[in-house]
């Protein structure tokens, strides 16, 4: 079994204002900053998995396709690639690391589009939203970096501070 929402808490007055909360996170559904794209996951395999455990290594939605298909011996399909990776191991054993070294989203189209490159605990938003308003987004924010170990709720924009990994 497994659950999981597909983004952040919605705030969106079709939803009858929205619900939810994104906690300490910046953001909510419709933007990538962490409270947009951080989720819970919730996997049950008794047979299969550890029982009562909580893993906090970053993996995406993406990854569940390659899981499953590992899981049940399935192929993956040729000619195509996958984003996301196996977790397998990550959720078998605590301290197993990431499958991924970087990745990349982008939200929108054209020249307007939001985008992020995270790699390690560097995450480089470019276009940036956050319609929660927990801090404004001025236009020195177009490049917008974080590092989610030192700042969680990328409240603080580090791109002038660490140049070279803006670069």
């Amino acid at each position: 079994m497994l659950f999981q929402s597909d983004h952040g808490h919605s705030v969106e007055e079709r939803t009858f204002g929205g619900g939810g909360s994104a906690g300490v996170y910046r953001g909510h559904k419709g933007n990538l900053f962490e409270g947009g794209i951080r989720v819970p996951s919730v996997v049950s395999w008794p047979a299969g998995f550890p029982k009562g455990e909580v893993r906090d290594q970053f993996v995406v939605g993406t990854d569940w396709w390659p899981t499953f298909a590992e899981l049940t011996g399935s192929k993956k399909p040729k000619g195509h690639k996958l984003d996301g990776s196996s977790i397998v191991n990550v959720i078998r054993k605590a301290k197993t690391k990431t499958p991924h070294d970087n990745y990349y989203w982008q939200l929108g189209r054209g020249k307007n589009a939001q985008w992020v490159v995270r790699e390690g605990d560097w995450k480089l938003h470019g276009n940036p939203n956050d319609n929660s308003q927990k801090a404004p987004i001025t236009k020195d924010d177009q490049l917008f970096l974080a590092n989610l170990s030192m700042d969680p709720t990328e409240m603080t924009n580090l791109a002038s501070k660490y140049p070279e990994v803006v670069k």
